[in-house]
């Protein structure tokens, strides 16, 4: 499971362990798939943490993505084209492309 748009089918407020677990996986699957070098490694941390935040949401929506952005945009900034695009499909693929110019 990977953070994305929709919201849960539980309370607001309240995210399942199993959800949270779900995002850990995701969160080390995208690190692994843009294959970062030494020096964009020091930018993860920062990705990471907007990532938990993002899947810990009840529900995403664009203030939500605002909020993250920065702590995206040192990493994004420094990715090469095969990483963009790997990027990118990762957005995709969590739901998330409809925020992707915010980033």
């Amino acid at each position: 499971m990977t953070p994305t748009a929709e919201a849960p089918s539980q309370p607001q407020g309240k995210v399942s362990v199993w959800r949270i677990a779900a995002s850990e996986v995701a969160i080390t699957r995208y690190r692994a798939a843009l294959k970062l070098s030494a020096a964009q490694e020091k930018y993860w941390p920062a990705v990471a943490s907007a990532l938990r935040t993002l899947a810990r949401l009840p529900r995403v929506d664009e203030d939500a993505v605002r909020r993250v952005a920065p702590s995206v945009q040192p990493l994004l900034a420094s990715l090469d084209d095969r990483q963009r695009q790997v990027a990118m499909n990762l957005v995709q693929r969590a739901g998330l492309a409809q925020y992707a110019s915010l980033f």
